[in-house]
């Protein structure tokens, strides 16, 4: 087997085009489109604290169940998509509130959290994002 060590991948085309092909080999994907651009692990209900993170500066904690992480490096737009999961499993959701004022931008985002009735703070929980960095 062949080993290839590396600090940098640059595409031959483009710099930042690295096209791989998928396992069964008729398909090929953009390998930056394939990685998560943020992700965050949260604790503390009452001051959230990041744990683990890359991509993340910071947080604010906007009232109950609500945070805003802060990105390092921005996105390219808003159209990124995101997730996140509750550690606790009494909490069914775990959503970003997206019908009101500017709480996504290519900078940070807001997350809320909730259970199944209410929104609510809780100790641990991930976040994710992927999209086009600027």
């Amino acid at each position: 087997m062949s080993e290839i060590i590396t600090d940098k991948l640059t595409g031959k085309t483009s710099a930042g085009d690295v096209t791989i092909t998928s396992e069964g080999g008729s398909a090929t994907m953009q390998l930056q489109q394939g990685v998560a651009k943020m992700f965050a692990y949260i604790e503390g209900d009452a001051t959230p604290t990041i744990t683990g993170s890359f991509n993340t500066a910071s947080l604010t904690d906007e009232g109950v169940a609500v945070v805003r992480a802060n990105l390092t490096n921005a996105m390219s737009d808003t159209t990124f998509t995101n997730m996140g999961l509750p550690k606790e499993s009494a909490f069914k959701c775990m959503i970003q509130e997206l019908t009101t004022g500017d709480i996504r931008s290519t900078s940070s985002m807001v997350l809320k959290s909730h259970s199944v009735s209410a929104s609510a703070d809780i100790d641990g929980r991930n976040y994710m994002i992927f999209g086009d960095l600027a």
